[in-house]
């Protein structure tokens, strides 16, 4: 196994903890509009490293598939986008830090779409790549615009679901074998 597609698992298993951890927190001591507490900059500061944590995992998805057929160019343009709305976020995230409140929604609101549409070409890429169980590139495509209305039913949801994305991924990054993860039904097709 490739240290950059471990490197990966390993990323996307503590972004998945540091995600929880968040949700956690902000249980705790919901984020206000302006950050009084020292709750509320450890929310941020975690949610922060866990955003390092999915580029690093994002990354290790590319080594897997990078080089192979069904990767191309719509691989590495769902990997790019990807990063750049994690990139983005993480930015944000660390302005507001600083000003005490948050900022540049409209880059925010900006930088999830480029995020969005990147998670979509990603996950459609892990599906049709059969490197990676199916259900990890379903969750990439599902997760991101799930969370953002699960959180006006439960305060940080997107977080643990993005928790459950990113640990699964970082799970089967470590758990992957050197063949290909197809249904068992195809590989006896193939192999008869």
């Amino acid at each position: 196994m490739s240290s950059k597609i471990k490197s990966g698992g390993i990323a996307g298993v503590v972004a998945a903890a540091l995600l929880i951890l968040s949700a956690i927190l902000y249980q705790l001591s919901p984020v206000q509009r302006t950050y009084d507490s020292a709750t509320s900059y450890l929310y941020l500061g975690v949610t922060l490293v866990a955003y390092v944590a999915v580029i690093v995992a994002v990354l290790g998805i590319h080594a897997l598939h990078s080089g192979r057929p069904r990767y191309g160019r719509l691989g590495t343009t769902g990997t790019v986008l990807t990063i750049v709305g994690y990139a983005i976020i993480a930015v944000m995230t660390v302005i507001s830090m600083v000003q005490g409140r948050p900022s540049f929604l409209t880059v925010r609101l900006a930088s999830a779409g480029v995020l969005l549409v990147g998670s979509v070409l990603l996950g459609v890429i892990i599906i049709r790549a059969r490197l990676l169980p199916w259900w990890c590139g379903a969750l990439l495509i599902v997760a991101f615009p799930l969370g953002h209305f699960a959180n006006a039913i439960f305060g940080a949801a997107e977080n643990l679901l993005l928790a459950l994305l990113w640990g699964s991924i970082g799970i089967a990054l470590l758990t992957r074998r050197q063949g290909v993860t197809a249904p068992a039904a195809t590989q006896a097709a193939e192999s008869g």
